[in-house]
């Protein structure tokens, strides 16, 4: 990568965490089923025409001194008919930090996560998607949309590990050590080669009844049943069941509109001598007080003060060594992230389903993202059994839920370049 004049504005901060991979960063995937064969004419125009709105996401990387800063990039984003995903960052794919392909009725869009979190590329999936079903046939605009004539938002380009906080931490995030970590997963001293994915399809309209009778959001009624299911195969005596709920800071600092990252997690604990219900109110309880504007500054401040810690490093090496703990951290005993609706109208008859995953994640999390019948579950795991996601599954069919599973299959996002 060259070196090239930079402004402050331009460094990665609140991604740094993801940059200094000993082999790279697994690429995240937003993997769109359409209801028909794809037209590579019609989904070119619509990326150019995206592309116009978003250029930002054309960027590519130019490393400084250990650390990492956004750049223009002039080359283009080759549209690919494969199902082959390929390392971002690379000659491959022009240096670009964003790579989108696609096969029969499937688009997938590849982003690395040191460029942006789920919530920062959403508004593109909107985008795109929009250019390429209006093109066919225009039948109004969403008002999630952004198109190539709107101007760039309050915000949007801002890194909010730039924002100026009171108080910062200077502390490494490591585990407090007080959850119940999967046995499949204790001892795990190398970063997983592969993962193994479960899709999920969930009822929204069961679901979501069920979720308002025990005064719960989707997210908070997903976590309680799953948390629920991995403490049913566990011994009483041992540590709690934790959810680890990402949570998004960017209302915390006023920076609604940024797409960089800007995310923590709430630690979800389930005491089984609760009711569901007394459960149920007591995350949403906490995940109120967790939002809270104080509280989401504090979490930042922990952001930024790591950025701040790896400022103090001179060389790459050295701060790829501080971060050598993340090769192999996992969230225990699960993580989950909720990105939300994919909220576009009538256009979302033309989607059969939309999942979002990587690889090389240790242990279990769980993706989840909405259209408007259905809620799709993309669970990762480093181990190959399914016990929990069995015991999961009946805890909803038991609810009367319908709950749609596609076979397990194991999956490796590439490494980024870098």
């Amino acid at each position: 990568m060259e070196s090239t004049k930079n402004t402050t504005n331009e460094k990665i901060r609140t991604g740094q965490s993801f940059l200094y991979r000993r082999k790279g960063l697994e690429s995240m995937v937003i993997e769109i089923k359409l209801v028909e064969s794809i037209d590579q004419e019609r989904l070119q125009k619509a990326m150019d025409q995206s592309f116009r709105r978003y250029w930002y996401l054309t960027q590519k990387f130019s490393q400084i001194n250990g650390d990492f800063y956004l750049v223009n990039n002039d080359q283009p984003v080759r549209l690919r008919k494969s199902s082959q995903l390929l390392p971002l960052g690379g000659k491959e794919v022009n240096e670009h930090l964003i790579d989108i392909n696609y096969l029969d009725n499937v688009i997938f869009i590849s982003y690395h996560h040191g460029l942006c979190d789920g919530r920062g590329i959403m508004p593109f999936v909107r985008t795109l998607l929009f250019e390429y079903f209006a093109k066919k046939k225009f039948e109004g605009k969403p008002d999630s949309v952004r198109v190539s004539k709107t101007h760039l938002l309050e915000g949007e380009l801002k890194e909010p590990g730039l924002v100026e906080l009171s108080e910062v931490s200077d502390g490494l995030p490591f585990p407090s050590g007080n959850e119940h970590v999967l046995p499949e997963v204790d001892g795990l001293s190398e970063r997983p080669e592969f993962t193994y994915l479960s899709q999920i399809k969930i009822d929204s309209q069961a679901f979501i009844k069920y979720a308002k009778s025990i005064d719960a959001t989707p997210a908070i009624a997903l976590a309680l049943n799953f948390s629920k299911a991995i403490a049913s195969m566990k011994p009483e005596s041992e540590n709690a069941v934790i959810c680890n709920l990402v949570v998004d800071l960017r209302s915390g600092v006023d920076l609604e509109n940024t797409y960089r990252n800007c995310v923590s997690t709430l630690k979800l604990e389930l005491d089984p001598s609760k009711r569901t219900l007394e459960t149920a109110r007591y995350y949403r309880a906490k995940l109120a007080a967790f939002k809270m504007k104080d509280n989401l500054q504090r979490e930042l401040q922990k952001i930024i003060g790591l950025s701040n810690q790896l400022d103090k490093l001179p060389s790459y090496k050295e701060k790829q060594e501080a971060l050598s703990f993340m090769e192999i951290l996992h969230s225990d005993t699960y993580s989950l992230s909720y990105i939300g609706r994919l909220d576009m109208g009538i256009y979302e008859q033309y989607i059969e389903e939309i999942h979002t995953y990587s690889s090389g994640t240790p242990g279990l999390s769980i993706e989840m993202i909405a259209l408007e019948d259905a809620f799709y579950l993309d669970i990762m795991q480093s181990f190959k059994t399914s016990n929990y996601i069995d015991a999961f599954v009946k805890e909803l069919t038991e609810l009367g839920i319908p709950v749609y599973g596609s076979m397990k299959k194991r999956i490796k996002t590439p490494n980024s370049s870098f």
